[in-house]
């Protein structure tokens, strides 16, 4: 089983724990030798960090970045990824209009009907004159010859 307070010994040590903690923590400091030992090995800390300059600190914490400046970086990338996927959108578009234009063309293509018995490149046969309509004749019911 382990110990709810196996990670209280620092925060112990270097004081940050609330008097409650504190007090809860003093009571298991007094059945536990583990978290005694823990905190004994801490105990010279303190006076170890009390010993380094402030700007020395600062310095091992590395560049601290102001949380305005984050903000055009995440709108120049909400930009570009929204342009990315426009992009994508048209080429797919692009390719279906693409592949509808292939296929509209060879099925409709001169030559190429779907029944073979048909043939389209042959000329469409002529009406001859004998069975053409006259249309005034048509319209007093005679036929003309």
């Amino acid at each position: 089983m382990s110990d709810p307070y196996g990670e209280w010994d620092a925060a112990y040590v270097l004081g940050a724990l609330s008097p409650g903690e504190r007090r809860e923590y003093e009571q298991h400091l007094a059945c536990c030798g583990s978290c005694a030992a823990a905190v004994a090995s801490f105990a010279g800390m303190p006076g170890i960090l009390s010993v380094v300059p402030r700007e020395t600190t600062v310095e091992l914490l590395g560049p601290v970045v102001p949380r305005g400046s984050l903000l055009p970086g995440l709108v120049r990338a909400a930009r570009t990824s929204r342009r990315r996927a426009r992009a994508r959108l048209a080429a797919a578009l692009a390719g279906a209009a693409l592949a509808g234009a292939v296929a509209g063309s060879r099925l409709f293509a001169p030559g190429c009907s779907p029944d073979p018995r048909i043939d389209r490149t042959a000329p469409a046969p002529a009406t001859p004159p004998s069975t053409r309509l006259d249309p005034a004749a048509v319209s007093s019911g005679h036929r003309t010859p």
